[in-house]
């Protein structure tokens, strides 16, 4: 974990979120007190994708029944 400025954030922010996307972290201090930490996006589990495409499968096959039973 790398600890930077809040200066250094805002100098140098595409470098850091390049470096942040290839997965170091960072704690952004102001005035020597911790403010807050960045770090890089955990990749979606597959299991997400898995019940999200699923999810859209059932919904496109019982779409008409519910349609259906909305019209009465």
């Amino acid at each position: 974990m790398t600890i930077i400025g809040l200066k250094e954030l805002r100098q140098h922010a595409g470098e850091i979120a390049d470096r942040a996307k290839a997965g170091e972290e960072f704690v952004v201090v102001r005035r020597s007190e911790p403010v807050f930490r960045l770090t890089p996006i955990q990749p979606e589990p597959d299991t997400t994708k898995e019940l999200r495409d699923w999810t859209k499968t059932a919904v496109q096959k019982y779409r008409p029944a519910l349609e259906a039973l909305n019209n009465k």
